[in-house]
């Protein structure tokens, strides 16, 4: 049971998968893994090697000589999980606006995805772990015991970019943000390899008008099913 004891949250930008991964690790006791820290950490090892970002076999072999790991700090909800390259803390690089507008094209490389793919399940493979990104349920672990579909309209999706802005004290542009987000979802989900897709067997959960306590305590409930429906 422990193996298969993963909960997975996909869905688009915005949808809100990072804060309910978080709360429900948290909760859990469970890993957290951010999967999407981990193609924005390839990106920045590609940009900072001024390497094209079309180019595979590069990314490719560089990625491989390199070292990625995520530490977990559940403290600090602001930075809950600390992103180490080469020893190197990376964790407020890899969300920078340069590292977010290059992140999908180094995504779309099938080399890199099976790169990362195996090296999520090599995190999860004990079970109890959260996963979220746009392709945990459909690929990374598709036996896992929970698969949530996460999404939100796109009104909801644009505030909530917003507020992480700033947070951040990044500036904010609705117009942009709404293009980045349709940009965004466009290559997600028409991707040749591993597209944003709702997984066999998932719960999907619109989110718009539901608190982020209530988003939470739905997943939460249907987890327990879950554990106590097997048990």
């Amino acid at each position: 049971m422990d193996k298969n004891n993963i909960i997975t949250i996909d869905g688009p930008a915005g949808s809100g998968k990072s804060t309910i991964a978080k709360l429900l690790s948290k909760e859990l006791g469970f890993k957290y893994i951010d999967t999407g820290a981990m193609y924005r950490t390839i990106t920045l090892l590609a940009l900072e090697n001024k390497i094209d970002l079309k180019d595979e076999k590069s990314i490719l072999m560089l990625a491989k000589k390199s070292r990625i790991k995520l530490e977990g700090n559940p403290e600090d909800e602001n930075n809950y999980t600390i992103v180490l390259l080469n020893n190197r803390d990376v964790t407020d690089k890899i969300r920078s606006r340069e590292v977010g507008e290059a992140v999908s094209i180094v995504s779309k490389l099938s080399g890199v995805r099976k790169f990362l793919v195996k090296m999520q399940r090599e995190l999860a493979k004990d079970g109890k772990a959260v996963l979220e990104g746009r392709d945990t349920g459909s690929v990374v672990c598709p036996d896992a015991v929970l698969k949530i579909y996460l999404t939100a309209g796109m009104d909801e999706r644009i505030k909530r970019r917003k507020n992480q802005n700033k947070q951040k004290g990044y500036s904010f542009c609705k117009k942009v943000v709404k293009n980045e987000i349709i940009n965004r979802d466009r290559i997600d989900s028409t991707r040749k390899d591993s597209p944003l897709i709702i997984p066999e067997d998932a719960v999907v959960i619109d989110s718009t008008n539901m608190s982020i306590s209530q988003t939470f305590e739905r997943i939460k409930e249907i987890y327990y099913e879950r554990i106590y429906s097997k048990n």
